[in-house]
């Protein structure tokens, strides 16, 4: 029975296909972000691409924008919104991106 055992996958892919992935982060809270109040008077509208890590205990360790349109009017409160996420703990830190839109109407 030499042979079957020489096809089953090294006992090394195990853990790596049992580590988190952001698909398997489940969020507790996600508050949205503040809408700037300069914005909302222009009836401006936007976006912006956040980078985050979610700490073993739900928590985000570390956030940076990657890409805001328009540049700079919704970072500030986009990352301020980002850090007071919450996910249910997971086993290993995992990164992941979220873009937050930005709506005047809704």
């Amino acid at each position: 029975a030499p042979a079957p055992a020489a096809t089953r996958p090294a006992p090394a892919a195990a853990p790596a296909a049992a580590a988190p992935s952001a698909q398997s982060l489940r969020p507790i809270s996600t508050p949205a972000p503040r809408y700037p109040p300069e914005a909302l008077r222009a009836s401006t509208s936007g976006e912006v691409l956040v980078e985050l890590t979610v700490g073993t205990d739900g928590s985000i360790t570390a956030s940076r924008v990657l890409r805001a349109n328009p540049p700079r009017v919704f970072d500030r409160e986009a990352l301020n919104a980002v850090k007071r996420w919450r996910f249910e703990p997971v086993a290993a830190p995992v990164t992941t991106r979220r873009t937050l839109s930005f709506n005047p109407g809704g």
